[in-house]
This record gives C-alpha cells, sequence and structure tokens, in this order.
C-alpha cells in the first residue's frame, strides 16, 4: 500500500494542521481528516489574529529561504491569498540583548540575494514618518522595505475552505475536541478519543495542535504554551489616515506594532511572554484560552509593559483604552527551531508543531515540508534541525531574538482581575 493510501488524522486546525491537509489532498491523499474544537478558522489556533508580519530576516539560512519563498505566494495577486498582503516595509530594532541575532539575520538575508536592511536613527525614522514622535530611547533600528502584514484570520480561512472543497473532512465541537491519543498494545498510535466519548481511528496520525500539544503527549520538556500579550486600540479616521502610512516597528526586546487596519484598528505587542504552568501540574505550561475564561484580562504588568511599549513609538496613543485584549497562545521550543518529526516511539505518529511565536509567515509553504517529512523527503539537513529532541537548549552564545525573561500567571498577583483601563 502506498502511503498516499493510508488515512490520516490531523490534530489541529490552526496553521500547521489545515497547511497539511490542504497539501495532503493536493498529493492525492484520499481519506484526511482535521479534528479542532473550534470551526475554521480556529479561535484557539495562534494564527487567528487581527494581522502577521511577514518578513525575511533569519538568522537561519532554512527560515530566510521559507520565509522569501512564501512572501512570493503572500504576493502574488493571481494566487491563493490575493488581496490579504499589505506591503508596509518594517523597522527592526534592538535595545541591546539581540542586536547579535538582528545582525546576524540582516547578513544571511543580503547573502541570499534579498534586501539587505538599511540602518536608521530615531531622528531618520521620524523624518520619514512623520506620525512616529516617540524617542525610541537606545534603539538600533534598520528598515527592510519588503515587508508587510496579512489577514491572517482570512488566509487560515480560504486555506481551510479550500481543503474541505478538496475532500478534507473537517470535525469540529466537542466531536472534534480531541482528549487523548489512542495506542495499541505495542506503543503504536491508532486513533484519538474526543470530549463527545466518541473515539476515531487512522493509520497516520498528525499532532499539529500548536499550544495544546502539550496536552496530550508528553514533549519531554521540547515544547512549552506561551502566551503572547496582544492589544487592540479604536483610531478616529482621522488618526487612522495619520499612521496608515507607517511602517511595521518591531523592537525585540520591547514590542510589535502594526499600521491601522481598513477598521482602524491598531494592534500592538508587548515582546514579554507568559507561561501557565499550573494548567499543567507545575509539569507543563498549557494555554488558557479566553475561549474557556471569558473574563481573563491582560495583567498589569503587561498592560504596563504595553504602553512604555507605544509610549517610546507613538507617544500620544500611550494611555488610550483598550477595545481587545487578550494572550496569543503557541507552542515554543527552547531554541526556537520547528519540531516536526515523527515520534521515536509511537509507530505511526507525528507531530509538527512549535511555531515559537515566528511561524505564521511560512503558511503557504508550511504544509509542503511537513509532509515532505512524512513521506521521508525532508532534506536531511533541515529534519536535524527540527527533529525530536528532548533536552535542546538554546546553544551558549548563539544570538537570541528574545532574550527577556518569560513570567508564569500564577505570579502575577492581579491577572484574572478586569484591567481598570479597558
Amino acid at each position: 500500500m502506498s502511503i498516499r493510501d493510508k488515512s490520516v488524522l490531523v490534530v489541529g486546525g490552526g496553521i500547521f494542521g489545515t497547511s497539511t491537509a490542504y497539501e495532503l489532498i493536493q498529493r492525492g491523499y484520499k481519506n484526511v481528516h482535521v479534528f479542532d474544537r473550534c470551526a475554521p478558522p480556529s479561535i484557539i489556533s495562534a494564527g487567528t489574529d487581527l494581522n502577521k508580519i511577514v518578513r525575511v530576516e533569519y538568522a537561519e539560512h532554512i527560515y530566510t529561504k521559507m520565509a522569501s519563498d512564501a512572501m512570493k505566494l503572500w504576493r502574488d495577486p493571481n494566487g491563493f491569498f490575493h488581496g490579504l498582503y499589505n506591503h508596509t516595509g518594517w523597522l527592526l530594532s534592538s535595545s541591546a540583548g539581540s542586536t547579535d541575532y538582528v545582525e546576524e539575520s540582516i547578513n544571511v538575508t543580503a547573502n541570499m540575494g534579498l534586501e539587505r536592511a538599511t540602518p536608521m536613527t530615531a531622528e531618520q525614522v521620524r523624518e520619514k514618518w512623520p506620525a512616529l514622535t516617540g524617542n525610541m530611547p537606545h534603539w538600533q533600528t534598520w528598515y527592510n522595505s519588503t515587508a508587510g502584514w496579512v489577514d491572517s484570520s482570512q488566509a487560515l480561512l480560504r486555506m481551510a475552505r479550500a481543503a474541505d472543497n478538496a475532500g478534507v473532512k473537517y470535525v469540529t465541537g466537542t466531536a472534534g475536541h480531541v482528549s487523548q491519543l489512542l495506542y495499541n498494545e505495542n506503543g503504536g498510535c491508532i486513533g484519538v478519543k474526543c470530549q463527545d466519548g466518541n473515539s476515531h481511528y487512522a493509520e497516520l496520525v498528525i499532532l499539529a495542535a500548536g499550544a495544546y500539544s502539550p496536552a496530550l503527549l508528553n514533549f519531554e520538556g521540547q515544547v512549552q504554551a506561551t502566551g503572547h500579550a496582544v492589544g487592540h486600540i479604536q483610531l478616529t479616521p482621522a488618526e487612522a489616515e495619520k499612521y496608515r502610512d507607517m511602517p511595521i516597528i518591531n523592537n525585540l526586546q520591547a514590542g510589535l506594532l502594526f499600521p491601522p487596519q481598513s477598521n482602524n484598528i491598531m494592534k500592538v505587542a508587548p515582546s514579554h511572554f507568559v507561561t501557565n504552568y499550573s494548567a499543567g501540574g507545575g509539569i507543563v505550561s498549557l494555554p488558557r484560552y479566553r475561549l474557556d475564561h471569558p473574563s481573563d484580562r491582560l495583567p498589569s504588568p503587561i498592560v504596563k509593559r504595553l504602553r512604555e511599549f507605544i509610549r517610546d513609538v507613538v507617544p500620544e496613543l500611550a494611555d488610550r483604552a483598550w477595545v481587545e485584549t487578550n494572550f496569543c497562545w503557541d507552542a515554543d521550543t527552547a531554541d526556537y527551531h520547528l519540531l516536526i518529526d515523527s515520534h521515536p516511539e509511537h509507530e505511526g505518529l507525528y507531530v509538527a508543531t512549535g511555531g515559537s511565536s515566528h511561524s505564521f509567515k511560512f503558511f503557504p509553504v508550511l504544509g509542503s515540508y511537513i509532509v515532505d517529512m512524512l513521506e521521508g523527503k525532508l532534506d536531511p539537513k533541515v529534519q536535524s534541525q527540527w527533529k525530536w529532541r528532548p533536552g535542546t537548549t538554546l546553544p551558549p552564545g548563539a544570538p537570541d531574538p528574545h532574550p527577556t525573561d518569560l513570567i508564569d500567571l500564577q505570579d502575577i498577583q492581579d491577572f484574572g482581575q478586569t484591567s481598570a483601563r479597558l
């Protein structure tokens, strides 16, 4: 039997699961099911967001190549994602700790024949974009004109619909909410059991559940759920017009600020992330979704950091009320590499996760790499980076894109209380 004749069950309908399912059906797999507790675009997926950045700077050749290949598809006027890409350019900045990472990323990108980001002082930034009036203190900044942002929720929805139209079967709600993986007496993975009590069987199971993945499988410390704070500010039409032409701003120690969308919402996120070990009994961090905790709001220490970042860039917006705040939960690895491999002990089980807060930009091409892994076609060098690797940490001296300390939710005194500034 050809591998393409086997039944495939994909756990998770986010960017890893959806891109995998779409690629499978394009390659001729006939029996593909996606299980997720939410219908597309899954609101618990890290990819279901107001927007996501698309850029090419990476300190690793493979990610720059993936990003560059994906960029062509994002920008293709006749392609699958037509109209979703917004070309704005971006300012990539470091306050100190990640300067080595930024410089190495710029060099890798330039050596591949792509645009080399150019350095800019804060004064030059203010001169080019007068709406950015902040001091940007102690920032080292570079500008690349090729970057932009994507309407990420619509992108996820489009590919899910295309997969569904091509024959992928989506199972959602309690019927699609996987509660455990199922194994035979030899340890082989044979399917899943869902919240409605029903079991479903397949010859191949791909665990692509993002931040929820550690709730279903012991990753031996390789993956932890990490919450990335997000805040939305409602601008007036005049304000939106003022900021419409600004680039994306990303300071790797401070935060990320997007130009306003068509609804005049401006998204901001700090570069300080949280974990949730109490949900995993102190052993593993698990996501705390707004879907399950609708009254959750960002705690005051995170709000304070958001406002400090905004003040550094557009101080006139620093004290504005939020129209929405949330944690976007992703599955992070210690070395920021993806985790895409067969499980070493459970035959029939494959893992595709470890987005590490930077993988959405790869969405148009991600599934091809995952299915290449499934079929034994993945480049050996890439496979060695993405393999099952317990105990792996960021190597000493390696450039770190986010050298900031994680905060656990149980250590934040006012978490769960409604912010007075909402």
